[in-house]
């Protein structure tokens, strides 16, 4: 279905695209969650869907609020170095931020709004260290300074895999909610829920992540599949571990 779907939308324009790749997982993940984790979510935060939660920690990303949250979101790790070996950096980062929040979200002692804020970085984290590039190399930032084209306009390869790896295929955002609806499965156990086995599946895409042709003005056709691949698949698996971290929470 996916390669039918690709290849028609080669030629087509696809839906404009911001923060979909949170919005996707987080609604996705809604819908595994158990009776007891909505009900605790919702005294948090009300009715805000997990889509709309994890968007917040973007968007205070460059204003005041809480300056110092940048490195949360990635973390650097040089080719070839084991990201058992890896040490955490003084300013933190994504692997660090998730372990913070999940024990501040856990602390009964903390005050609602104090939760809250724990449950939306937390909700955001998770979806980030599923996209390869969050697991990045420091002398190109992740991606961001490596310059490609994507149908006939200049992007970075961060963009690209943050924003136009979703465009590829040219569904509108609930018709690629429903696409992967399909293929989770709730309560499946095999699925790790430990986010230094998804950090490690982040950096182990990389030598594909890497694999584009920067020389060419348009992404080869194989190139542009295995994104849309790829991200396909992270997605799903950051639903499924969003809603299965925030079950073990509150119904395990």
């Amino acid at each position: 279905m996916l390669l039918i779907l690709f290849v028609g939308s080669l030629s087509s324009q696809a839906f404009a695209y911001g923060f979909e790749g949170h919005l996707i997982a987080g609604r996705l993940a809604e819908d595994l969650l158990c009776e007891r984790a909505t009900t605790e979510i919702s005294a948090l935060v009300g009715d805000a869907d997990l889509g709309e939660l994890g968007l917040w920690a973007d968007r205070i990303r460059s204003g005041d609020e809480i300056p110092d949250s940048s490195p949360w979101h990635y973390l650097n790790i040089a080719n070839g170095e084991p990201l058992a070996e890896f040490a955490h950096p003084p300013e933190g980062d994504v692997l660090w931020a998730i372990g913070h929040f999940s024990a501040r979200l856990r602390d009964a002692n903390l005050s609602r709004n104090e939760r809250a804020e724990a449950l939306k970085f937390l909700i955001h984290f998770v979806v980030d260290l599923h996209q390869p590039l969050h697991v990045g190399l420091v002398e190109d930032r992740g991606g961001n300074t490596i310059s490609i084209e994507f149908r006939g306009e200049t992007t970075n390869l961060h963009r690209f895999w943050d924003t136009h790896a979703i465009e590829v295929i040219d569904l509108s955002l609930n018709a690629y909610i429903q696409s992967l609806r399909r293929d989770l499965v709730a309560g499946d156990e095999s699925v790790s829920l430990d986010p230094w086995d998804w950090a490690e599946e982040s950096l182990r895409l990389r030598p594909g992540v890497y694999g584009f042709r920067q020389s060419q003005r348009e992404q080869s056709a194989a190139y542009l599949y295995f994104a849309a691949s790829i991200t396909r698949e992270r997605l799903g698996l950051a639903a499924r571990r969003l809603a299965g971290t925030l079950n073990a929470y509150w119904c395990n």
